[in-house]
């Protein structure tokens, strides 16, 4: 059932960072936005940012890695915008440690939150998207999800396990009209950079600005832009892409 509608967007992680940054994107287009995050007072913050564009906004609380939460949280968009057409898995988390040293724990819950966050809101997203007519999904991969990053075993075998989703994504559900694309940042100016930041007095913000050519993190604008332009029809040709978002760090050596 196509349904007739403004553009409707469901983001995670929408509380901060590229989740926030992609919701006003999408917001001043005039899209529908639905905000899903578990820090529901950051989330009420940027429901008022979102609203003030205009357009609806629902704000709800839900763990990306806990199925019926997220259901629900999709059912409660989907009903409440008349279908959803882009989906933004932008939630998640990084943890430092080699495979040697990283507690169990924490590799199970950076692969939860990064890996399955993205897999379960395909799993309850992708019918509502095919009822209305097909749409976009976009998951935010990383730099970390094209090569190895020392120190960081969970984050960045998550995030290349992401972009193999997404290509089958893009390939299961071509047919009826979704397409799925990922973006992959470098270090972006979010809250989670700064505590990667804080939590490696080795490399500091300034050693890794250092190393990239064009001399400074990316902003979260600058990622939601992306996101934007792969869920608009400017890239309707566009199906199972990575998108490097890194300031040219994984173009080859620099200095």
């Amino acid at each position: 059932m196509k349904v007739d509608r403004k553009e409707a967007a469901l983001i995670t992680g929408a509380a901060s960072g590229i989740g926030r940054a992609s919701a006003l994107a999408l917001a001043r287009r005039g899209a529908n936005v639905a905000l899903v995050d578990l820090d529901l007072e950051r989330l009420q913050v940027v429901r008022d940012e979102v609203a003030a564009c205009g357009g609806e906004v629902l704000a709800l609380r839900a763990s990306v890695t806990h199925s019926a939460d997220l259901q629900a949280a999709v059912q409660e968009a989907a009903r409440a915008f008349g279908g959803l057409h882009t989906v933004v898995a932008a939630a998640g988390i990084a943890r430092r440690g080699r495979v040697t040293d990283i507690d169990e724990d924490e590799w199970d819950q950076v692969v939860d939150v990064n890996l399955r966050g993205v897999f379960l809101l395909a799993r309850h997203a992708i019918g509502h998207m095919i009822e209305s007519g097909g749409g976009s999904f976009v998951a935010v991969s990383s730099d970390a999800g094209l090569r190895g990053s020392i120190g960081y075993a969970a984050y960045s075998a998550s995030k290349h396990a992401v972009i193999g989703l997404v290509r089958c994504l893009a390939l299961d559900y071509a047919r009826e009209g979704i397409r799925s694309n990922a973006v992959c940042p470098g270090f972006v100016e979010t809250p989670m950079a700064d505590e990667l930041f804080a939590d490696n007095p080795r490399y500091d913000r300034a050693f890794y600005e250092s190393r990239m050519p064009l001399g400074r993190l990316a902003r979260a604008e600058e990622v939601a832009n992306v996101i934007a332009h792969l869920s608009s029809p400017e890239a309707s040709y566009t199906n199972g892409m990575f998108y490097t978002v890194d300031g040219g760090t994984t173009a080859g050596t620099f200095g």
